[in-house]
């Protein structure tokens, strides 16, 4: 990537993530610096593979700006609504910071039309829900699905809390379900550490190391 197209894409993902969160005050350092709890579900149909339904909680500090934004607009539903469309329009385009990949490593498109989203407040938190649904379908049998769910820059941390916060249910018996921690060496967390909130230069490969993996086999 040259530093054009690097600039461009730190420029987009800026703006998706302050749609998303209030930025923290100046003088924080180091990578991540805002924190999403995830919990997602496998959304299975007719031994197929049909989406993922999931919850993001945003941490105190990043909540707040929309906190208020959802308190002003709750005498408006319009208002409400183009809010919560806006961030979802930003995710959707940034494709839902989620990335699946069958047995053979192709990587499987989404559908542009996110279903039963919303947007609401849990105390001092915000929660964003959403389902996002394949392109097409994925035939279960005979087959492996991994998905990694990051923000590519590691700005901000997308981490499940533990292994029940990935709800493999919907599985038949033929399926097996992880949920894997990634294994990132000291070198590359010194490095994260390192980066300062303003550096003007993004790190597009960062989030990936240290995404956590969601592995789907099926016989």
């Amino acid at each position: 990537m040259n530093k054009t197209e690097a600039k461009r894409r730190m420029k987009k993902t800026g703006k998706i993530l302050t749609a998303l969160l209030a930025l923290f005050a100046l003088n924080v350092s180091a990578h991540p610096h805002a924190f999403i709890s995830m919990k997602t579900k496998l959304l299975v149909q007719d031994n197929h593979l049909m989406g993922f339904s999931t919850k993001w909680l945003l941490d105190e500090p990043s909540s707040a700006t929309i906190l208020y934004d959802l308190k002003i607009s709750e005498k408006d539903p319009k208002a409400k609504q183009k809010l919560i469309d806006e961030i979802m329009g930003n995710v959707v385009s940034e494709h839902y910071f989620s990335y699946l990949y069958d047995k053979q490593g192709n990587k499987i498109k989404y559908s542009a039309k996110p279903l039963n989203y919303g947007l609401k407040a849990i105390g001092s938190h915000v929660m964003y829900y959403f389902d996002f649904m394949l392109s097409k379908p994925q035939l279960l049998k005979d087959n492996r699905f991994v998905l990694e769910t990051y923000d590519p820059s590691y700005y901000v941390a997308m981490t499940y809390d533990n292994k029940n916060a990935v709800d493999f249910s919907a599985i038949s018996a033929d399926c097996q379900g992880e949920m894997l921690d990634p294994n990132v060496d000291d070198k590359t967390r010194q490095y994260a550490a390192s980066l300062d909130k303003s550096q003007r230069e993004a790190d597009f490969s960062l989030g990936a190391q240290f995404a956590q993996k969601v592995i789907l086999q099926c016989k």
